[in-house]
């Protein structure tokens, strides 16, 4: 009986040594392992949340430190771009500054071609080789869409570009900071544009006296033969006539699809001979044209390369009439 009373004594020892032992082996429940994991999810997520905000503010504090750039340059959409009547001017100004001027740039130049029914357009701002120099080319355009420009408008507004070109006209620039307008252009003008002779007096009526006119053509814009206009014109003057005080040559630069910067040009020279016995300075200006045609009418070709399509005509009094004739027909061929 007393060995009886012991076991249960002897078992319940056991039973707690291993269950001590489970303990010792598993020190944690399922329910505190559980509540550990969530912590540590919660942690991490509280970590990579923490992490981004700095991220943002660290780059919110880059950029407030480098602010972003302004755009370098400007383009107005393609359809606008194909405008007929399209001109160019060069600021001295970076294309930024002038960008934040744009709409007000657009009513200077308006102002400044001074046109009825129509609106002026900035077609572009861009560098322009230096980022201290801007190019910028606008478009005059019908002020109401669906309507066109009177014949009658272009006619002024190509006098205008023309003295805007030859600098016998400034745009007037009221926006303050950007300063003058340089380097005008005439980029398209429909139904050409012609640039007279800067330097010389065109007489309207003449009598006693014969006009003499030679045309050509050269691979060469308005602008860059009109830097080299006296040059041209000395040539001429050497190769068909020793001018008498009293002689006159005009000239004329003429492209045919309105643009000061694109070539070819037809060069239109006129000389006015008066006295001296004119119709005879005609027969040798004649004779010394068809020999130099194959001599490029002494230009050089470097400067203004090669001449083509040469015409010639005169306009005088009747009494010359029937001579010129006989002196310019054409020599008959052996």
């Amino acid at each position: 009986m007393g060995k009886d009373s012991m076991a249960p004594t002897v078992n319940d020892h056991d039973q707690a040594q291993q269950q001590q032992n489970l303990d010792v082996e598993n020190p944690e429940s399922p329910q505190a392992s559980s509540r550990r994991s969530r912590f540590w999810r919660l942690f991490t997520l509280a970590c990579i949340v923490v992490l981004l905000f700095s991220i943002a503010v660290m780059l919110s504090a880059i950029f407030l430190l480098f602010p972003r750039q302004p755009p370098s340059g400007f383009d107005a959409d393609v359809t606008t771009k194909r405008a007929s009547i399209q001109a160019y001017f060069k600021l001295r100004k970076p294309a930024s500054e002038v960008i934040s001027h744009k709409e007000r740039l657009e009513h200077d130049i308006s102002q400044s071609i001074h046109l009825s029914n129509t609106k002026v357009t900035i077609l572009s701002i861009h560098h322009s080789g230096s980022p201290d120099y801007t190019d910028v080319e606008f478009a005059v355009l019908p002020d109401a869409n669906g309507t066109a420009i009177s014949e009658h408008s272009l006619t002024s507004l190509r006098s205008t570009f023309v003295k805007l070109f030859g600098e016998r006209l400034k745009l007037n620039l009221t926006t303050s900071g950007l300063g003058k307008a340089a380097s005008f252009q005439v980029l398209k003008f429909p139904g050409g544009i012609t640039v007279d002779d800067p330097s010389e007096f065109r007489p309207r009526h003449f009598s006693g006296g014969l006009e003499f006119r030679l045309n050509f053509t050269l691979q060469k814009s308005i602008f860059k033969i009109r830097r080299e206009l006296d040059q041209l014109k000395d040539t001429l003057e050497q190769v068909f006539i020793s001018l008498d005080p009293c002689d006159h040559v005009y000239a004329q630069l003429t492209n045919q699809e309105g643009s000061t910067v694109s070539p070819p040009v037809i060069v239109q020279t006129s000389m006015y001979l008066f006295g001296y016995n004119p119709h005879q300075k005609l027969d040798s200006l004649a004779r010394i044209i068809r020999k130099s045609s194959a001599e490029n009418l002494g230009l050089d070709k470097s400067v203004f390369g090669d001449v083509k399509n040469i015409t010639f005509s005169t306009h005088m009094d009747r009494k010359y009439l029937d001579s010129a004739d006989s002196v310019l027909a054409p020599a008959p061929s052996s």
